[in-house]
């Protein structure tokens, strides 16, 4: 780690985007000017009264993009905060600040938004991102001349295509206008979806870095969530192959695991202590209740030979009880019925010897 940070605290750092040339710089600022004196040259071949008016719109439009490009390339968007921090340790002055935030590259504390360069070696104020077309990053300090220039591009380009058009109708400049033709298109697409993009980001608030970094972050909790997928899976699968017991079983014991303080329930009965033979202890009775399912289909016939035995089962225990009852003697008799029904038939019985 130690030299890593001083393998970058030894390269060189780039103020501003003409410090040492680049290839797409030089790629991108080739080609416009190229395009520029086209523009100018298909705009002298119009008549007398268009002319005047491209020339004038081009003089506008060519002016601001040289402006805008400048000031874009030439602006250092360096952390003011470790410009000034920088400046006052190299007269040997003591820097205060309150903020907490310090880069270990450069050595000094930096504003909470602003990010490290490695292209430049350098803390950017509000980073936005680094343009290779420009050479330079592009922060809070030279974003509005950016956003200018991209407006400006567009608009120019727009114009040139519509020169290409015009151009094909001369027969002498075929060539030039299908080569136009084949590049202006491709470009103008580029340069409004850019433009497209920056506007979206002025409308959310947020800056390029920003929304590449939200890109990233949703991209590692997709991966975060496809890794945990399988998981999940294969505890669902073995839940599903216990029984209802060990379910509940083991739902007991994360509700153990979980809080210890809450007193168990217990939902099953304890066994029965084991008795001796001699000891004669009585059993309580024990209900056996119906059977909710039935072995058989229900069925019509099923429902009518059921029905019967039943029927037949309640005149079974109608004819035991009535048996019963008239085998057991009256619980509630007594000695005085018993007498007087002696003397009735005495009675009867000497009326019967009188009449004889």
């Amino acid at each position: 780690m130690d030299a890593e940070l001083q393998k970058e605290r030894l390269k060189p750092i780039r103020r501003h985007g003409c410090s040492d040339l680049q290839l797409y710089q030089a790629v991108s600022w080739l080609y416009t000017v190229i395009d520029m004196i086209i523009s100018f040259m298909i705009a002298f071949m119009m008549d007398e009264g268009l002319k005047e008016f491209m020339l004038i719109v081009l003089t506008i439009l060519i002016t601001g993009i040289i402006f805008t490009c400048l000031r874009a390339t030439l602006i250092d968007p360096t952390d003011s905060i470790v410009l000034k921090e920088q400046n006052l340790k190299s007269k040997g002055l003591e820097f205060k600040t309150d903020l907490k935030t310090y880069c270990l590259v450069c050595q000094a504390h930096v504003m909470e938004k602003s990010k490290h360069c490695f292209s430049c070696n350098k803390c950017v104020e509000l980073f936005d991102h680094h343009c290779i077309w420009l050479n330079n990053c592009i922060g809070i300090k030279n974003y509005k001349y950016f956003f200018i220039l991209v407006v400006l591009l567009v608009i120019f380009k727009c114009l040139r295509i519509i020169q290409d058009i015009l151009l094909l109708l001369n027969s002498a400049f075929q060539i030039l206008a299908l080569i136009s033709i084949i590049l202006d298109p491709p470009i103008l697409i580029v340069l409004s979806y850019l433009l497209g993009m920056h506007l979206f980001f002025k409308y959310k608030g947020i800056s390029t870095y920003d929304w590449i970094k939200m890109k990233k972050d949703k991209e590692k909790s997709k991966i975060q969530q496809k890794q945990q997928l399988p998981k999940m899976n294969e505890s669902v699968g073995y839940g599903q192959l216990l029984s209802t017991s060990k379910r509940f079983d083991f739902k007991c014991s994360l509700s153990n695991k979980t809080d210890n303080k809450v007193p168990q329930q217990n939902f099953f009965p304890k066994a029965l202590p084991q008795i001796p033979k001699n000891q004669n202890v009585s059993t309580p009775q024990v209900t056996q209740l119906q059977s909710i399912f039935t072995i058989q289909p229900t069925s019509p016939n099923n429902q009518i030979q059921l029905r019967k035995e039943y029927e037949e089962s309640d005149g079974r225990q109608i004819f035991n009880k009535v048996i019963t009852e008239d085998s057991e003697a009256p619980e509630n008799s007594d000695s005085r019925d018993e007498v007087n029904q002696n003397d009735q038939d005495n009675d009867h019985q000497k009326s019967e010897k009188e009449q004889n």
